[in-house]
């Protein structure tokens, strides 16, 4: 009798119980009695308090789309992207992009997966969607091949869109992926966007002459540059600038002849240097220099010969500033500058 007592006693007990956990926790409900052996008070709190934890927790489904939430890391704000959300940068420090490239980008990818982010800002125009600062090939290599639909990127809100393209040219360099048509054709961009050619030398740490080796590629004609496009590897700033001036003297089709014997057969740098000079050599040779203008100032002298310009005057000091200011800008529209080692510019970390 006395053991029923106290069996009734316990289970009494332990109904109270549960019925006060059920009152400070309205959310959970009792549906059924307990099955199998009979458990401790202990155990029955510690059984209690793992289904309280399990309640309380939020799970994560697909739809609410856990990969579009950033997460920070040593300052940094990381989160997967939709592939289809990321666009290209206007200012790209990139030109060439060939398919050889995409395809083997997409298959280490697919491999070996993905190591390092890449790195985006915020689309200015358009919310949800970003501009990519690093990471372009790898963006085209999953759209193309299927091969990942988010990629990890690292979301820099304090970058315009030129400093995000500076950014990408940096993290190019040091992976030492650019070709100098890609140089090229990003120093060209930016000077297009308002920067200075002065500027984007000083950026580039390169100097005033090899920055005018630069921008030949874009005085080169469209069938010479076709060429280039197709064999960048081949043709440095150098190269371009004698392809230059060799259109500027003989014409097209002689730029056009010269770069395809250079892109197909195996000739060095200063083989072309070579060809140019002989194919602009002999017509200038033969050439005899007149002077067909010739005027005196009672502060200096101006003088044509053919096609050589030679001015040599005084400037009042008041006048000196403006004067050469104006005579720069004109220059700058015929003026081809030559290489120059420049101790200086050579003394910089690369």
């Amino acid at each position: 009798m006395n053991k029923t007592s106290k069996k009734i006693s316990e289970e009494e007990f332990n109904a109270q119980l549960r019925a006060e956990r059920a009152r400070s926790n309205p959310g959970m409900v009792m549906t059924k009695p307990p099955l199998g052996p009979g458990k401790s008070l202990e155990e029955m709190l510690k059984d209690q308090a793992q289904n309280e934890i399990l309640a309380t927790t939020p799970i994560i489904t697909e739809e609410k789309h856990p990969a579009l939430q950033a997460s920070y890391a040593n300052g940094k704000k990381l989160q997967m992207i939709d592939i289809d959300l990321i666009d290209p940068n206007p200012l790209a420090p990139r030109e060439v992009y060939t398919a050889e490239m995409i395809l083997s980008r997409s298959e280490a990818l697919r491999t070996q997966g993905q190591h390092d982010p890449i790195h985006v800002i915020p689309n200015p125009e358009q919310n949800g969607r970003y501009i990519i600062c690093d990471g372009w090939t790898r963006v085209q290599a999953c759209r193309e091949h299927k091969v990942l639909e988010k990629l990890l990127a690292e979301i820099h809100e304090n970058l315009n869109l030129e400093e995000s393209a500076w950014f990408g040219y940096q993290q190019n360099e040091e992976r030492q992926q650019h070709c100098d048509l890609d140089r090229a054709m990003f120093y060209e961009k930016l000077i297009n966007a308002g920067e200075t050619a002065v500027s984007v030398a000083y950026k580039a740490r390169v100097s005033a002459s090899q920055m005018s080796f630069y921008r030949s590629f874009t005085k080169l004609p469209a069938d010479v540059l076709e060429i280039v496009k197709e064999f960048p590897e081949k043709f440095s700033a150098t190269v371009a600038y004698q392809i230059h001036k060799l259109v500027a003297k003989c014409g097209v089709r002689k730029g056009v002849n010269l770069a395809l014997r250079f892109a197909n057969e195996d000739h060095t740098q200063a083989w072309l240097i070579n060809q140019v000079q002989l194919l602009i050599g002999p017509s200038s040779s033969k050439t005899i220099t007149r002077t067909t203008k010739q005027i005196r100032y009672s502060n200096g002298m101006y003088r044509q010969k053919g096609e050589l310009f030679e001015l040599n005057i005084s400037v009042l000091p008041e006048q000196k500033e403006e004067f050469a200011a104006s005579l720069e800008r004109l220059l700058l529209t015929v003026a081809i500058e030559t290489p120059q080692i420049d101790l200086e510019e050579s003394k910089k970390p690369k």
